[in-house]
């Protein structure tokens, strides 16, 4: 299994020094065009990555943001975002990062999250522990909730009033709530003690599967708004520190 460890982090280092190579020759440019920027940097970077994991393992399914599913074994199966933080990116803001995970056989065994121009590569591995550049990292040991720190992201919900309702009820319970536009590094944020919990909505499997395993193996919790356990689909979801889970699911539940 060593073999898939080595690998992941080659893959998710080669699609990030590549996007940030585009993002430095265009960062004194101003803003890029979105559609300019989906179409050409999400997508090169997918098929780097695509091409990298099926050089090495032709059999291996693959989910990824820009081309879905691609079905071959489904024990083995790659979940892809090339570009998380679009956004970020197109505003030249470095807050960006490459996410891949590999789910064997139904469970999550392996995780890489690069955020190139920050220099900071995350990195989990069932059983084994989570790591920032090398090093070990944990979750925050906050447990109360009024003096945490939360990370938040809209997803997909295109309902500003509800997200609006979700945020109000989050701030008016903690010390300050913040959007970082990375569920990856939002995720990561809080496996490396950042951030006390990470809170999104309908948000797909691609952009939080590498942070899943990061977080619960840096001895943190993840789960939908009602506490059930997260799933490969586009749902609700927390990742917190474990100490504050079931305070936020209380608060959460209802929405």
């Amino acid at each position: 299994m060593q073999h898939y460890k080595h690998h992941i982090q080659i893959f998710a280092k080669k699609a990030g020094l590549l996007l940030l190579r585009e993002f430095r020759k265009r960062q004194n440019t101003g803003r890029f065009y979105v559609k300019e920027a989906k179409s050409i940097y999400d997508k090169t970077s997918e098929l780097l990555i695509k091409r990298l994991i099926w050089q090495r393992y032709p059999e291996h399914s693959i989910l990824a943001e820009e081309t879905g599913y691609v079905e071959r074994d489904p024990d083995y199966l790659w979940i892809v975002d090339p570009l998380d933080g679009t956004s970020n990116f197109i505003n030249a803001n470095p807050f960006f990062a490459v996410s891949i995970a590999l789910q064997i056989r139904g469970r999550l065994e392996y995780s890489a999250i690069y955020a190139p121009f920050l220099k900071e590569f995350f990195f989990a591995a069932r059983n084994a522990g989570a790591f920032l550049n090398g090093k070990h990292i944990r979750v925050s040991n906050i447990s109360d909730l009024k003096r945490s720190y939360l990370v938040c992201c809209e997803g997909s919900i295109k309902n500003r009033r509800k997200i609006a309702k979700i945020w109000h009820s989050l701030i008016m319970n903690s010390i300050d709530l913040r959007k970082l536009g990375s569920a990856a590094l939002e995720c990561a944020f809080v496996a490396s003690s950042r951030a006390d919990a990470f809170i999104t909505t309908g948000i797909p499997a691609y952009d939080v599967a590498a942070g899943v395993l990061l977080v619960e193996e840096a001895k943190g919790k993840v789960s939908d708004f009602k506490g059930n356990p997260w799933k490969l689909k586009k749902t609700n979801f927390i990742a917190s520190n474990g100490k504050l889970h079931k305070k936020l699911v209380r608060i959460l539940r209802k929405f």
